[in-house]
């Protein structure tokens, strides 16, 4: 309970900072879809498919306000490590509330996408940097069809080498996060990513992730294309 409260009063000093600091934005609403090719659906450390998935999104943004929808489809046509989420944020300069719903679909059963039982939401806070100070920090609590309301942080540390953009993290959680329940490190490793001009109007995002999982003692090195 004391680490909560730390933590919560760390987010309450960069909340007021980052309001003080925040530049007028845009209203102008915005619209993007994409898709992405990954080696392996990883999340926080924790391995979500066997096989390599596809993962589209769409998302609109207006103001400080972005809301989308965010899909990961095992290619290797198991059950398991399909979902579908929706998501909402609202940033206060370089802090935002978040809240995400994630969904765990059935397919060919009963207990498909309007099961309730097959989401899980979780309220998040986080802070992604300034220039003074780049460090980002998110918290995450689940919030409904979690008894035991999991939490989970996360830690990064951006730079970058030439034209890549690099970055380092560590996170955590405890619960369903972790094989006993109890708070442990799940999520370390570095990132790299850069965009690879093809033609003058097209470019192909590309990153890799080293992950490591202390707690499960796996390891994965996570490859991803974007369009």
């Amino acid at each position: 309970m004391k680490t909560i409260k730390r933590i919560l009063l760390v987010f309450v000093a960069i909340l007021s900072i980052s309001t003080m600091n925040a530049q007028e934005e845009s209203s102008k609403a915005s619209f993007d879809i994409g898709l992405d090719y990954a080696s392996r659906y990883v999340w926080r450390g924790l391995e979500f498919s066997d096989s390599p998935a596809l993962q589209p999104y769409a998302e609109m943004s207006s103001g400080n306000f972005t809301m989308g929808f965010w899909a990961s489809y095992e290619t290797g046509g198991q059950v398991v490590g399909q979902e579908f989420d929706f998501y909402a944020s609202y940033s206060f300069g370089a802090v935002s509330v978040g809240f995400t719903d994630y969904a765990f679909p059935v397919d060919g059963a009963s207990d498909g996408y309007f099961m309730m039982k097959n989401h899980i939401g979780e309220a998040t806070l986080s802070f992604d940097g300034v220039e003074s100070f780049p460090i980002s920090l998110m918290v995450g609590a689940n919030i409904y069809n979690d008894d035991d309301n999991s939490i989970y942080t996360e830690l990064g540390v951006p730079f970058s080498i030439g034209g890549t953009e690099l970055g380092a993290f560590i996170g955590g959680g405890n619960e369903i996060y972790t094989t006993d329940g109890d708070f442990a490190l799940t999520n370390i490793g570095f990132s790299a990513s850069k965009d690879v001009t093809i033609t003058d109007a097209f470019s192909l995002g590309v990153s890799a992730s080293a992950i490591f999982n202390p707690d499960t003692d796996d390891a994965y090195l996570v490859f991803i294309l974007s369009l």
